[in-house]
């Protein structure tokens, strides 16, 4: 099985909290937001062997994390091994994983495999197969440990369409957001706050929909709803100040529980 990679990232402190991981990123993904950070992302080619993404996870498991970036050479990788703490997580993001649902199921498999936590980030525009891999268990073990379901908007048209560049996403991430309320799994949503959007209105539709979908699903193993920074991809605009982000999680205080994160990645290794 060939996978389409759009990187690795060997070791993240920031993407779990808690855990220290190695992000895999996968190519592929349906929407075009205007401001997405990886938009090199969301389409294009780069075929690598599952095998090869599989072995550079047992060897940061094992042996810690390579420094420095570039592309991917797995003998200087393997020379340059720091003596660090291995990863203990495996994230697969994109992109959106769920793109290339066969090949996410495959890796977190292997993940597990090796005795690694697996987390999703998704953008939510494929319930079905968020459905698949929801319920895949390894015996008694879930396949999946933790779900990071981003939401950009307000759940409904046009907010969600300006936010995604495309029309009728809304509904798809409503019926993510449900199957995730409805699961065992602990999950997470997060929004990335940007120059323009959302507004302090949009982050408490946002939240009343939150309460709404926990009064139908009270045993839903929802964590919090994160805040963080949107980040330019060229300098097109300048990062919203955390004053400000603090600031907006204030509307919604007392709503639903709110985090703030600075989820900056800074030293870590970025291979294509």
């Amino acid at each position: 099985m060939q996978v389409n990679l759009g990187g690795i990232v060997h070791l993240s402190t920031v993407d779990w909290k808690g855990l220290s991981s190695m992000v895999v990123f996968l190519r592929g993904c349906p929407l075009r937001c205007p401001h997405c950070h990886n938009r090199e992302l969301q389409k294009g080619e780069n075929l690598v062997e599952l095998y090869t993404i599989i072995n550079e996870i047992a060897k940061v498991k094992t042996m810690g994390c390579p420094l420095g970036s570039g592309q991917i050479n797995l003998e200087e990788a393997y020379k340059r091994l720091a003596a660090i703490p291995s990863v203990n997580a495996v994230i697969l993001s994109g992109g959106e994983p769920l793109a290339q649902v066969d090949q996410a199921i495959a890796l977190a498999h292997a993940a597990k495999g090796l005795g690694l936590k697996v987390g999703l980030e998704t953008c939510g525009y494929y319930p079905e197969r968020l459905s698949r891999l929801l319920k895949n268990r390894l015996v008694e073990n879930r396949l999946i440990d933790k779900v990071f379901l981003d939401i950009k908007a307000a759940l409904r048209d046009p907010e969600y369409e300006k936010a995604t560049g495309i029309a009728d996403v809304a509904p798809r991430v409503l019926e993510s957001l449900r199957l995730a309320m409805n699961s065992e799994v602990p999950f997470e949503v997060r929004t990335a706050v940007f120059p323009e959007m959302p507004l302090s209105t949009d982050l408490i539709k946002i939240a009343k929909t939150l309460i709404e979908l926990k009064k139908e699903y009270p045993k839903s193993n929802m964590d919090s709803m994160v805040l963080h920074q949107g980040r330019p991809m060229d300098r097109e605009f300048e990062p919203v100040q955390m004053e400000r982000i603090r600031a907006l999680s204030r509307s919604v205080n007392g709503l639903v529980d709110i985090i703030v994160r600075d989820t900056t990645r800074s030293n870590l290794a970025f291979n294509q």
